[in-house]
């Protein structure tokens, strides 16, 4: 059978009354196998969706929903929480071979799922942004990063357990396997506030093959003594290998796109950050470095989240318009 035909066959079928009359499939034929052609149309399909001006209004006008979620880390031995918003429409059979990038954000110290999705209003806000055309349906996850309250592993494998390869590896593959994903580093972002914004600094750099975007709201690039003892055990060689400052220069090939943030009155923070972009700036690496008047709280964050979303749209795959 030809795999174009039977690639065709198929999405004529899943896209009875909204498909119709597009060609999604865009090699040459004979040159694309039936796994490759349905990978094409599931990106042709997405951009056909949501970049084309007949779209139907009433997924970009209504809301998306946020629901709360369990499951099993193996690598922390527990069973932890994430809030995931899902965009408009997500339900909607007309869009059951539709895929989304994803933009992971990590709490702060608490660990908390509320953050986001209280603090940040992270729903309204990504609402609001596609009812206005300024971003793309995404979905977004906040993961539960901590087991105790203020016990926020820093998002390494150290003294408090192996946070990273929980968060980097078990949470991704929870995300993908249950929800229409990118499963691709070019379709996922990683970014938090404050500890959060250091913890998806640090997993983002050492985890390349996972994250194609990171983001950092007030956060930190080096390790304190408090920190070194608490989260490290003491083990100067762990600190340094999770200390973006100490390892950005040693680090070999393309950067991931980074996006930075801080409030002008955030005096720590601004001055870590301001060093931190100039060490980005002598790699030639793809960031971007915004302040604006605000300290280090929810309510500069809440106000600059669009800003972080919009730079997701622009550099995720299937993000873009």
């Amino acid at each position: 059978m030809d795999p174009h035909t039977s690639c065709g066959s198929l999405l004529a079928t899943v896209g009875v009354g909204a498909f119709v009359g597009y060609n999604y499939c865009t090699k040459e034929a004979g040159e694309d196998t039936l796994y490759g052609c349905a990978n094409d149309a599931v990106v042709n399909m997405y951009l056909t969706l949501w970049s084309n001006d007949d779209a139907n209004q009433s997924d970009v006008s209504s809301k998306g929903t946020v629901e709360t979620k369990t499951f099993y880390s193996q690598a922390l031995d527990h069973t932890m929480q994430y809030a995931i918003y899902l965009p408009p429409g997500y339900y909607d059979l007309r869009h059951s071979f539709i895929r989304y990038p994803v933009v992971y954000l990590l709490p702060g110290a608490s660990g908390s799922i509320d953050t986001w999705v209280k603090a940040g209003d992270m729903a309204e806000q990504m609402d609001s942004l596609l009812t206005q055309g300024q971003v793309q349906p995404m979905i977004l996850v906040v993961p539960q990063e901590s087991i105790e309250y203020y016990s926020n592993g820093g998002g390494v494998d150290g003294a408090l357990g192996n946070w990273e390869t929980y968060t980097a590896q078990d949470l991704v593959n929870e995300i993908d396997s249950n929800y229409r994903t990118i499963h691709s580093k070019e379709g996922r972002m990683i970014a938090g506030d404050s500890e959060g914004g250091y913890s998806a600094m640090n997993l983002g750099l050492r985890n390349p093959s996972e994250f194609g975007v990171i983001g950092s709201f007030s956060g930190t690039f080096t390790i304190d003594k408090d920190d070194l003892s608490k989260i490290f055990g003491g083990d100067q060689s762990l600190a340094e290998a999770n200390s973006p400052m100490h390892y950005l220069p040693q680090l070999k090939g393309a950067l991931p796109a980074i996006y930075l943030l801080v409030g002008e009155q955030d005096s720590a923070s601004l001055k870590e950050t301001s060093e931190f972009a100039q060490e980005l700036k002598a790699r030639n690496a793809p960031f971007k470095f915004d302040t604006f008047p605000g300290g280090h709280n929810w309510e500069f964050w809440r106000a600059h989240l669009p800003d972080l979303l919009i730079f997701a749209r622009e550099h995720l795959s299937g993000g873009g318009g």
